[in-house]
């Protein structure tokens, strides 16, 4: 019989070595921190001391009535008092009869000269217009108010009543339909012959010289051009103003102030609208010539923009010099001829430059100096041919 199978045991399988347990360290404590200690506030700045508000305390009340100030005019209102004089501006003006050295009228203003300090100068309106005339006796009512007695039926505040009662009656005095006649005649006339010369006379004035043998292309501005508008009537205005003031003397101001409170009436609102713009233009000739400057110095940035040919090429100007261009005659691809008016181009023809990549350049809608279109024409084509 076969012999019993005996169980063998299989060998053990090797156990991985067990690491023993790493102690944990312990975590040092983290150092307390001291405790902070409460800073002390930053020291404020004092702030600076707050100017009083008024440097004239409150006194007994003499006069109160509205002045003008400044250019253009503003309504304020004045206040006489015991103590001295003050005006509602923007920036209160308050004025010790201490700190006062001279009061005049120079101007047709009231000037209160003051101590440390630039002298006051107001004049007062009637009917929102300021009148010069009523200068000399404002002065000596404020003159007699410094003393901080005014006397309301005193000689100084009744020549300021009468002064004023009158202006109505001399208007009408000096009403005289031929004012505002010169005044709209001239106005327009001058206008209209100062706006066909000026952009000749800017053209002139800002020419850029040029050589022999050399050729200038400029533009003058148009007659429409809103400058050109602006500064001719503004020319006129002042001039309008100049005649009737030669003229008339004292009576051209009296009607147009007068014309500007309203006192001509009865005539239709047009009129009255067209007499009310040319009675602005007789008191303003100051306003006149700051619009004539203006416009003049807003077209010289245009004048500016000429083009000088010659033999080394083409240099073109604009409107600011940061644009400025040079052109050689390598870069002029071709060069013709077009119809043009006889008026500005009398041999009828005009000169276009064409380039390479480049706008063109054209003698048509330019005044051109130095030659005619045909000599022109003749010596680029000379130079054109030499360049290449």
């Amino acid at each position: 019989m076969p012999a019993p199978a005996v169980a063998v045991e299989a060998p053990a399988l090797p156990k991985k070595r067990e690491k023993a347990p790493k102690e944990k360290k312990e975590k040092k404590k983290k150092k307390e921190k001291a405790p902070s200690v409460a800073r002390a506030p930053k020291a404020q700045r004092a702030a600076a001391p707050v100017k009083p508000r008024y440097q004239l305390p409150p006194s007994g009340v003499l006069l109160r009535g509205p002045v003008v100030m400044g250019y253009p005019e503003k309504t304020l209102q004045i206040t006489l008092e015991q103590l001295g004089f003050r005006i509602n501006a923007r920036e209160s003006i308050e004025v010790p009869w201490g700190n006062v050295k001279k009061i005049e009228s120079r101007r047709g203003r009231v000037l209160v000269r003051v101590k440390n300090g630039r002298p006051i100068a107001f004049g007062i309106p009637v009917e929102g217009v300021s009148e010069p005339i009523l200068a000399g006796p404002l002065s000596r009512v404020v003159k007699e108010a410094s003393s901080g007695n005014l006397d309301l039926a005193g000689s100084a505040f009744l020549e300021l009543q009468n002064a004023t009662d009158s202006l109505r009656d001399r208007f009408h005095d000096e009403d005289d339909p031929l004012i505002p006649t010169v005044v709209g005649l001239v106005f327009v006339l001058a206008g209209l012959t100062v706006s066909a010369l000026l952009p000749d006379i800017l053209a002139i004035a800002t020419r850029t010289p040029v050589g022999p043998g050399a050729y200038l292309v400029d533009s003058p501005l148009a007659l429409i051009d809103p400058r050109i508008l602006a500064a001719s009537f503004a020319a006129g205005a002042m001039l309008a103003a100049g005649v009737v003031r030669v003229a008339m003397g004292k009576g051209a101001t009296a009607w147009a102030r007068g014309t500007l409170r309203g006192w001509h009436g009865g005539g239709r609102r047009i009129v009255d609208l067209a007499s009310r713009g040319l009675a602005a233009i007789v008191l303003s000739p100051a306003l006149a010539a700051a619009l004539l400057l203006g416009s003049i110095v807003l077209s010289l940035p245009s004048t500016r923009v000429q083009t000088v040919i010659d033999q080394s090429g083409f240099h073109l100007m604009s409107a600011v010099p940061f644009f400025d261009d040079d052109r050689a005659w390598s870069t002029v691809t071709k060069i013709d001829t077009v119809p043009a008016p006889t008026q500005q181009h009398f041999e009828g023809i005009a000169v276009v430059f064409t380039f390479n990549n480049r706008s063109p350049v054209s003698t048509l809608d330019g005044h051109l100096r130095g030659g005619t279109d045909k000599q022109l024409f003749d010596a680029a084509n000379k130079w054109w041919e030499d360049a290449r």
